[in-house]
């Protein structure tokens, strides 16, 4: 019986209370790791700077890699909910595949 309330309480609070964005800190470490992941230099470090919510709802996060021969800049786009990449810039265009789980471009 408690099981099945807490089910019911913890549904009614999940469909009533708005859900929560995940932190910039998070969206700033989590776009660093993909642009390691898009030029597979997975010890370039990056500055990431979190740009806000958007018009959209959608997150956006700007910043800089720096490659081992050069620096580029970066942009990651997150939904609403800032769970999800919805779109990834580098290499001075969009690439939503990669954002959606595509592979790099670099990649052998």
């Amino acid at each position: 019986m408690i099981c099945r309330y807490f089910i019911i309480t913890a549904w009614t609070l999940s469909s009533v209370l708005p859900a929560l964005a995940q932190s910039p800190e998070w969206m700033a470490e989590d776009c660093a790791v993909a642009a390691q992941s898009f030029f597979q230099e997975f010890k370039a470090e990056a500055d990431m700077k979190y740009e806000g919510q958007r018009t959209d709802g959608t997150h956006a996060m700007n910043g800089t890699i720096h490659l081992e021969n050069r620096g580029d800049d970066i942009q990651c786009c997150y939904d609403a909910a800032g769970t999800t990449m919805v779109d990834f810039f580098a290499d001075g265009k969009r690439w939503p595949e990669f954002a959606r789980g595509g592979n790099s471009p670099y990649m052998d």
